[in-house]
């Protein structure tokens, strides 16, 4: 990496559901949400943190 970029921190079904604080079947049911940001690599689910941020705000503002 270079020393102008920005490490990239992604996050698993685990991560968000500890932040999320719910159970492990809401979480998947979330990431396999349409507007939810994340991807599959192999067989695991990941979202980028930053984007997941920013998913998260924008569900708090149409709260």
């Amino acid at each position: 990496m270079n020393k102008g970029e920005k490490e990239i921190k992604m996050l698993t079904v685990k991560d968000v559901k500890d932040v999320l604080k719910i159970g492990r079947n809401r979480t998947y049911d979330i990431f396999a949400r349409e507007d939810f940001p994340s991807i599959m690599i192999g067989k695991k689910f990941v979202v980028e943190e930053e984007a997941f941020r920013k998913w998260l705000q924008e569900k708090r503002k149409k709260a």
